[in-house]
């Protein structure tokens, strides 16, 4: 099968990652980049191997040999960017969060519906194959009825009120940049999205959340207790128990192994896959669907990245927080 031809939107760390791995992706090939500066863009093409570069988005975004488009931007940029792409019949796979509305989310999916081109929130801990394992388990009854999903992503960067996890006119905020993991993990181990949802948070100096506690409620039952935060370190471990056993995964926003216990805490069955870099997963997935004509991941599917943005609209109304970009 021929290679999905990537260009690559906003050239910071993330996209680095994203160029360097994909250097051995069996499925994708690296055409094209932008930035604004067009000599960092020719810089970046030089070391990863891009065939062009560009001084801004919408060359890009105009070149014919580009298929699918990564967006690694700042998130309070990517609803206009995926739009525009959309509207050129470009595929996307865009930098989570997507968008940081319900209304957003919803007008992007409706277009790339309307356009039947491929549209992905770049969500890499659902591709883990460990994730993919754990939820599989969940679902066939291996732990029996499930109950409670935990989980936290916490770290403690420097306190920089300019930087893009501090600063509001950058969506800042631990919610945006942590708080999707565990919640789009806790959606994809129960299979369903939340019908009711209650967070308490703890604000920074420039007013955006910096500590976060959510607690979830799922159709068929289900809890979730969920953590983020950009002021304190915790395990960012996660758990899934249910009537007859648990399901533990070490560091589950990059987890390589899971391990399914019975409700008396004996070993049943361990998963462990090790990467260099668990993007790859994320990249193989995406330009599969591409290729296939899918304009929908079934992984990540538009239902749950609509969802978690309700979330986000709830969480605002509920801290006092303003209106996101």
């Amino acid at each position: 099968m021929e290679k999905v031809r990537f260009g690559i939107i906003g050239l910071g760390k993330i996209a680095a990652r994203f160029a360097g791995v994909l250097r051995y992706s069996a499925s994708g090939q690296l055409t094209a980049v932008a930035a604004r500066d067009a000599g960092r863009a020719e810089t970046f093409a030089a070391e990863y191997g891009a065939a062009r570069s560009y001084g801004s988005y919408g060359e890009l975004i105009r070149d014919p040999e580009v298929e699918l488009v990564y967006i690694a931007v700042t998130h309070n940029f990517h609803y206009e960017l995926i739009k525009e792409c959309l509207l050129a019949g470009k595929g996307v796979l865009c930098e989570k969060p997507m968008v940081l509305t319900r209304d957003k989310a919803k007008v992007l999916c409706s277009l790339a519906a309307r356009k039947r081109v491929f549209l992905m929130e770049a969500m890499w801990t659902r591709c883990l194959p460990a994730v993919r394992k754990a939820a599989e388990w969940t679902r066939s009854g291996r732990i029996g009825v499930l109950k409670m999903v935990q989980a936290s992503f916490c770290h403690r960067p420097k306190f920089d009120p300019a930087s893009r996890l501090f600063s509001p006119e950058l969506s800042g905020g631990a919610l945006y940049d942590m708080g999707v993991y565990p919640l789009m993990f806790a959606s994809c181990i129960v299979g369903e999205n939340p019908i009711e949802t209650f967070g308490v948070a703890s604000m920074c100096p420039t007013g955006v959340d910096t500590c976060d506690t959510l607690s979830l409620r799922f159709p068929g039952g289900a809890l979730a207790s969920l953590c983020c935060a950009s002021g304190v370190r915790m395990p960012d471990d996660a758990a899934v128990y249910g009537t007859e056993g648990r399901i533990f995964l070490p560091n589950f926003y990059r987890a390589t192994s899971a391990a399914l216990y019975d409700e008396n805490g004996g070993l049943v069955e361990r998963f462990e896959e090790e990467c260099a870099d668990g993007f790859i997963y994320e990249i193989e997935h995406a330009a599969r669907c591409f290729r296939e004509g899918k304009i929908e991941s079934d992984w990540v599917p538009w239902a749950d990245t609509i969802a978690c943005a309700g979330i986000f609209d709830a969480m605002r109304e509920q801290w006092g927080i303003p209106g996101a970009v």
